[in-house]
């Protein structure tokens, strides 16, 4: 059996060879507690100890239990105790102090309980006193104050309350003092500044307070090298620190406190040393309030190895890192930007690089990580340390190395977990890398691929090329294609791209056309026709605005999108890569409040119909309130329902895959539906949308234009806008409600819970699959939804502007003209098979398609400046089909009350006029946006009831709605003319 006792110049014998005087034992190792647990053998145990001059009495490491016998203290020639790693438990016998002789008392790593006794300060030759990891309560004995003997105090890990007692600043000679771990409170007492000759000072996590001036004050006097002050509630600016105090400092831990000030002033303390740094090896000042950039000068302390600078404010980009002796260097949860030093490759023995939450981006490179292999140096067992251990093997030659690390020794797995040095690094685990919820981007370096790497670096960045990441050092888990540029990103993109050319060539055919349609259409009279067509110009006159406001915005997303340095090409199109640079951000704003100011004066000077004027006068009661809300609600669940190929299609780029989906089948209808939604959306516009909101209409009372502009609304863009918001992963994440790694129970769950150590890097459940406090403040979730739904509506857009009216065009050509009816606003359509194929051209539908194309202008142009061309694409397809209808087909279009009172919605308009203001002011204070305040105090200027006084309405009604006026004063003569009403009851 391994035990520490081998160490030592002793050998160790059992109680069966007490009478064995060959042995001549300085060292007595018990077996059996039992045999201890008489006086007998007490009194025998007594007379041999005094007979053999034996010194030492060891029982760790054995299965032992109960109390500890009073009966010791009459041992008064011991000089060393250990009983180490048992179950022994209650107090402490004060009879203990009556062995005078004793040099160490190493109780650690039992069940000891109830409170110190004060009769231990009576061993006045006590050099260390080891009472770690126990269940010792109460406050600490002043007492000891009176060993003055004593060089190490180790009570860490147990239940001490109350505040440090001042004795304590008596002991002289002391040069370890151990009270981590406990529930210790108040003040450091101003008294420990005595120890002069104090090495390690350790009070970690306890709930210890103070200022970083009195902090320094206690320590000006000392030569510490190790002190370690972590998990407490410690607060101050560190800047009242002298190179003399941290000349010898290997260990500094100030984690987890509350700590503020800029970085560099003090670690410039530091740098002053010669050589940089001077001694110190381990650094922790993770879990603070710093703020500032990273010194320059930190990165090149020659001895450093432990760096955890993790949870502060840091900002800035990283410097160039020559500390060649790091090991850990942990960074996350910051606010650090930039890319990746290239000094980071020669860094041979970094195995722990964690810069996960922080906003570094480009490409992965610079990296060659290495198994990351370095002791524990807050390890102590029987007072011991790794470079304690080390030495004493080296010193008798023993080789660790070969020890099975299974073996069920309590010490030797300790030894094994915190001190692989002590074997080879032979054994050391692989190397941990996080990257996750950055700004990286560009494909994976192959020389990551070949490395022994732990990594979790997908979620929440750009990576990829458009191929599959195939390197074995992700884990599957991670590997979800809509987490990376995969190749379902880059097809959409194609797909896109290609129909944008379609689409340029059809314009240029249809140029000339279209000119002469908008010459001759203002001055026709022919019922409905007129005002559906003038409505169209309107869409059309706007459009062109649009895109000439939209053209530098491009530019201006294109030249300075760098938020992802290698992202799709239709990212970089949109204000989801916009960067945060002065220029480009003010000129994206100047181009944001243009916009603005065009679509409010343009939806404040829209007509309002004599109807709608009406009914807003009109006070209805509390149950027609009601009733009308129910009926609202039920038609929310309608279109919902029927807008599912938009839900799906939001699904498929945000939920994962789990290895499942591909067996089942169900991937690829998936993908099927990712690829088919834009025309599905449109199909079901086409043929389901109009009917169902007529009959609702006749259902509910409710307009039925309304019903379809909502309709339409929600399967375009806003059901998946929710839906993105709801699992996107820089959004609400509930993804991970399916994902495997996030289910308790489950073999993937434990994959990323990671420690340094003592030190924990990542929790699976706080830190991958809960959701975010930031979400919703720093831009990722904006950038998010822009990204995602770009693809979708520019589809959309697309289909709408060229496969659709090819469609039209050839079942036209198949289709019959009815005859006239003998009612001539019933209107006179195509029919094929029985079918009516013209029903998407009656006013009804042709003014909700209309509202739409504005509600996309005002709403994500200035977003996604490419929909520009697609609305003037659509607009200009949509006049075509409407002259080829009339003209060449001679259709008559409907004019009966449903489809007369059809109109272009101002309030709707205005509304989602509001929403766009509000989403960019979102996008631009997440992003920190230059000029971000001056487009908060335009739209309060614009866009409040009051700044239609001052908006140009006249000139806008005269050139975007003089003809829609004068054809909706047409209409509502016939309208009067057939329900028989005088024509001047009819007010304009």
């Amino acid at each position: 059996m391994f035990n520490l006792g081998s160490f030592f110049p002793y050998k160790a014998v059992s109680l069966g060879d007490l009478k064995r005087r060959s042995l001549a034992p300085y060292v007595l190792s018990v077996e059996s507690w039992e045999t201890l647990d008489s006086r007998p053998d007490i009194r025998a145990l007594q007379e041999f100890c005094q007979l053999h001059g034996l010194h030492t009495l060891d029982l760790s490491q054995n299965p032992l239990s109960g109390e500890i016998p009073k009966e010791l203290g009459k041992l008064e020639a011991m000089e060393r105790l250990y009983i180490s790693g048992t179950h022994i438990s209650g107090p402490i016998p004060r009879e203990l102090s009556q062995m005078h002789s004793l040099i160490y008392l190493f109780l650690p790593d039992n069940d000891l309980e109830g409170p110190m006794p004060g009769e231990l300060g009576r061993l006045q030759l006590l050099q260390e006193l080891h009472l770690s990891q126990n269940r010792l309560s109460g406050a600490i004995p002043k007492e000891l104050g009176q060993m003055e003997t004593l060089q190490k105090l180790e009570l860490s890990a147990n239940q001490l309350e109350g505040e440090i007692p001042k004795e304590l600043g008596q002991l002289k000679s002391l040069r370890m003092l151990s009270l981590a771990q406990n529930r210790l409170q108040g003040r450091i007492p101003q008294e420990l500044e005595q120890l002069r000759f104090l090495q390690e000072l350790i009070l970690s996590k306890n709930e210890l307070q103070g200022s970083s001036e009195e902090i320094a004050s206690i320590l000006q006097s000392m030569r510490l090298e190790v002190l370690d002050l972590g998990h407490n509630s410690f607060a101050g600016e560190l800047n009242e620190w002298r190179a003399e105090v941290v000349q010898e400092l290997q260990l500094l831990d100030l984690s987890h406190n509350k700590f503020f000030g800029n970085l560099s002033r003090f670690v410039e303390i530091f740098c002053s040393l010669s050589p940089p740094g001077g001694s110190l090896l381990e650094l922790r000042l993770n879990h603070n309030r710093f703020t500032g950039e990273m010194p320059p000068c930190l990165m090149q302390f020659s001895n450093l190895n432990f760096l955890a600078l993790n949870n502060n404010r840091l900002r800035g980009s990283l410097p160039p890192i020559h500390a060649s002796e790091l090991v850990v260097l942990a960074l996350h949860k910051n606010k650090l930007s930039g890319v990746l030093p290239e000094s980071l490759h020669h860094l041979k023995r970094l195995g722990v690089l964690t810069l996960h939450e922080n906003s570094i981006g480009g490409p992965i490179s610079g990296l060659n990580l290495s198994t990351a292999c370095m002791d524990n140096s807050k390890f102590r067992i029987e007072g011991m340390g790794c470079v304690r251990l080390r030495a004493l093997v080296e010193e008798k030659g023993l080789k660790l190395h070969h020890i099975d690390p299974h073996d069920p020794v309590h010490q030797l797995k300790q030894i094994y977990a915190n001190c692989p040095t002590l074997m080879g690094c032979d054994r050391a685990g692989t190397a941990n890398l996080t990257l996750h919820r950055n700004r990286f981007s560009c494909a994976v370096p192959k020389s990551l691929g070949s490395s022994k790497i732990s990594g979790l670096v997908i979620m929440g960045n750009m990576l990829g090329s458009g191929r599959e990441l195939n390197f074995s050092w992700i884990r599957p888990e991670e590997k979800q294609s809509f987490l990376y540029y995969s190749k379902e990103v880059w097809t959409s993109n194609q797909v896109v791209i290609a129909g944008f050319v379609l689409l340029f060539f059809f314009g240029a055919l249809c140029y000339q056309p279209r000119q002469r349609l908008e010459a001759s259409f203002p001055h026709l009279n022919f019922g409905t026709g007129a005002r559906v067509a003038s409505a169209n110009l309107g869409v059309l006159k706007s459009a062109r605005i649009t895109t000439l406001l939209a053209l530098p915005l491009l530019l201006l997303f294109w030249a300075s999108g760098n938020y992802y340095e290698c992202s799709p090409l239709l990212w970089q199109s949109t204000a989801a890569n916009s960067s945060v640079e002065p220029l480009a951000g003010l000129g994206v704003i100047s181009c944001w409040c243009t916009m603005l100011f065009l679509f409010r004066t343009l939806f404040a000077s829209m007509p309002m119909r004599q109807k709608e004027r009406q009914r807003r006068s009109t006070r209805h009661g509390c149950v027609w309130r009601i009733r009308r809300l129910l009926a609202w609600g039920c038609w929310v669940c309608i279109v919902t329902a029927l807008s599912l190929p938009s839900i799906l299609f939001s699904c498929a780029q945000s939920l994962p895959g789990n290895g499942h989906r591909d067996t089942s089948g169900s991937d690829f209808m998936f993908k099927l539906v990712y690829h088919a939604t834009p025309l599905l959306i449109v199909v079901i516009d086409v043929v389901l949308a109009a009917k169902l909101s007529t009959k609702y209409c006749d259902f509910s009372g409710i307009k039925a234009d309304r019903l379809l502009m909502t309709f339409r609304l929600f399967a375009a863009w806003l059901l998946p806008l929710l839906i993105t918001v709801v699992l996107d992963e820089n959004c609400l994440s509930v993804w991970k409600m399916t994902w495997s790694v996030c289910q308790p129970g489950s073999p993937e769950h434990k994959y990323f819970d990671w420690n340094i150590y003592e030190e924990e890097i990542l929790d699976t459940d706080r830190d991958i699959c809960t959701l975010s406090q930031s979400w919703w403040s720093d831009g990722r979730c904006s950038r998010a939804i822009v990204g995602n739904l770009t693809s979708l509506l520019l589809q959309k857009l697309l289909v709408r502007s060229t496969l659709y009216p090819l469609a039209l065009w050839l079942t036209w050509q198949g289709s019959r003209l009815e005859e006239a009816g003998t009612e001539c606003h019933s209107g006179r359509h195509l029919k094929l098979f029985g079918f009516n194929t013209t029903n998407a051209l009656a006013p009804l539908q042709q003014m909700s398609f209309l509202t739409t194309q504005f509600e996309l202008l005002a709403f994500w142009t200035p977003l996604v400046p490419l929909l520009s061309f697609g609305v003037l694409g659509v607009a200009s397809a949509n006049l075509l089909i409407l002259d080829l209808a009339l003209w060449s087909f001679r259709i008559q279009l409907p004019s009966n009350e449903v489809n007369q009172l059809a109109a272009l919605s101002r309030s709707y308009l205005s509304f989602a006029h509001s929403a766009g203001c509000c989403f960019q002011l979102w996008h631009a204070f997440g992003s920190q946006m230059y000029g971000r305040y001056i487009l908060l105090i335009f739209s309060i200027a614009v866009m409040n009831p009051w700044a239609t006084r001052f908006l140009p309405l006249k000139a806008a009604r005269r050139y975007f709605w003089a003809e829609v006026e004068k054809a909706s004063q047409t209409e509502f003569i016939e309208m009067a003319v057939q329900m028989d009403e005088p024509a001047g009851s009819v007010h304009f």
